[in-house]
């Protein structure tokens, strides 16, 4: 399907690659023009292409249009300036997917206290701060979409899941507040891992021929769910935290669905079929 998102314009953070890259150039596919957003100018380690230039670079060649953004999360001025430059440059924001995240390393006992702090104020104060940045532009506009991406780890004590899981908090509270707005506000995590240039770099999953080691979910179903996400309104779905899986069970069509259960891995296919 195209044009599900004609018309829209979309911000997605950290957009420079990964999963974030894949929803920017699924949204554009979409026919929506997007702020592709991330402190990502430059490649500096060839385990981690991607910059903000690349990703728009790719989205125009398809078709779309794209406007490079640099921003960086834990920073307010950076943050009401990325605001500014989409509302100057479209005049106006229909989503915001609040992806930019960094899990740095160490435990609950292990972890630096610099790289604690470093790690609230990216994952849970950098999208709280972008929502609180675009609300006066969704309030005038009388809509919006807002998408806080977690993870699998907000079930887990680790301090990157204590992040995750305050997000998701913070998700279902907002989904309440602003329904009366008409701004949607849901989160969206993977089912499991998704290959990735950051999965790759911090863990290799394949053995020493090269040889996949594990089945991983493709990025389309993910992309699909947050294109799906990305059309609902206040009465249809808000104020959920979801995965992928249960993103399309709930929200596809048969069609949608039956393509995603020949792409996923079985275990993938069983939470689609039984979500709720």
């Amino acid at each position: 399907m195209v044009d599900r998102l004609k018309g829209k314009v979309a911000i997605v953070t950290g957009a420079s690659r990964g999963l974030g890259e894949y929803c920017a150039l699924g949204f554009a596919g979409e026919g929506a023009k997007v702020a592709v957003a991330a402190r990502t100018v430059e490649q500096k380690d060839p385990r981690l292409p991607g910059t903000i230039y690349d990703t728009c670079k790719l989205i125009e060649e398809a078709g779309g249009e794209a406007l490079p953004v640099v921003c960086n999360v834990a920073d307010d001025v950076s943050i009401t300036d990325m605001i500014k430059q989409v509302v100057d440059h479209w005049g106006r924001i229909d989503i915001l997917m609040n992806n930019a995240a960094i899990q740095p390393p160490g435990d609950n006992t292990t972890i630096s206290p610099k790289h604690w702090e470093l790690l609230f104020k990216v994952n849970v104060h950098g999208p709280f701060h972008c929502i609180r940045a675009v609300l006066p532009v969704m309030t005038e506009q009388k809509s919006g979409n807002i998408i806080n991406i977690s993870s699998i780890g907000s079930t887990h004590g680790t301090p990157y899941g204590g992040t995750k899981r305050a997000l998701e908090a913070m998700t279902e509270g907002l989904g309440a507040e602003l329904k009366q707005q008409n701004i949607v506000v849901n989160a969206l995590k993977p089912m499991n891992a998704i290959e990735t240039p950051g999965f790759l770099f911090a863990q290799l999953p394949r053995n020493e021929a090269g040889e996949e080691i594990s089945v991983l979910p493709p990025q389309e179903s993910y992309v699909e769910a947050a294109i799906l996400l990305a059309t609902q309104s206040v009465d249809s779905f808000t104020g959920r935290v979801q995965d992928d899986a249960e993103v399309i069970g709930l929200l596809a069509d048969d069609a949608i669905k039956s393509k995603f259960r020949e792409l996923n891995p079985d275990y993938w296919t069983a939470i689609m079929d039984n979500a709720k």
